[in-house]
């Protein structure tokens, strides 16, 4: 292997050493064929996570991927085991391939977006409902009438329950498209 070989061509060698596909590495990372594609072709590159994700698929480590290192350092306890043997191994106790793995944190993440979303979304809709069950009509020192929601939410002092819900429903949301974002790359 050429000494100045760049990342792009490091996964594809090390890739087509353990005897993959572009298809079957990308199932492995829970990335699409194509992002495969790109990262060996260097049209892009994987984002942090996924570069210790793909170095720890590959069998090899960081430092073999990032920087001008001719051969690929083993990740294993054992010196003498081949990455296949570790990419097996480390399946076994995780129990999980890896591509099920990103797999399921993301429906984790987003289930997680989903929840903080729906709490907030809850707890606007709660007050909302007593706001029409119990109207309320206030009169500020200035001279402000506040009926509806905000004025239910300013007699009762709900304030601080007000403004929580409001930024559930933005963090859910925010949660929810970072995860969407993610997966896409």
């Amino acid at each position: 292997m050429r000494k100045d070989l760049q990342l792009y061509g490091k996964i594809q060698a090390r890739r087509k050493a353990l005897g993959l596909s572009q298809e079957e590495l990308a199932q492995r990372m829970g990335v699409s064929r194509q992002s495969v594609t790109k990262w060996e072709t260097g049209l892009s590159a994987p984002d942090l996570d996924r570069l210790v994700e793909l170095a720890d698929t590959l069998g090899v480590s960081l430092d073999y991927l990032l920087r001008d290192q001719a051969e690929p350092t083993e990740t294993t306890a054992e010196a003498g085991e081949s990455a296949e043997n570790a990419g097996e191994d480390r399946n076994e106790k995780m129990a999980v391939p890896p591509a099920s793995m990103s797999a399921t944190a993301r429906h984790i993440a987003l289930a997680a977006g989903l929840l903080v979303f729906l709490l907030g979304a809850g707890g606007l809709l709660t007050m909302w409902v007593c706001s029409e069950l119990f109207p309320v009509q206030l009169v500020d020192g200035r001279g402000g009438v506040h009926t509806g929601l905000w004025g239910y939410v300013l007699a009762r002092d709900l304030k601080v329950l007000f403004w929580a819900s409001l930024a559930a429903i933005a963090a859910g949301v925010g949660i929810s498209a970072f995860t969407l974002r993610r997966s896409r790359s």
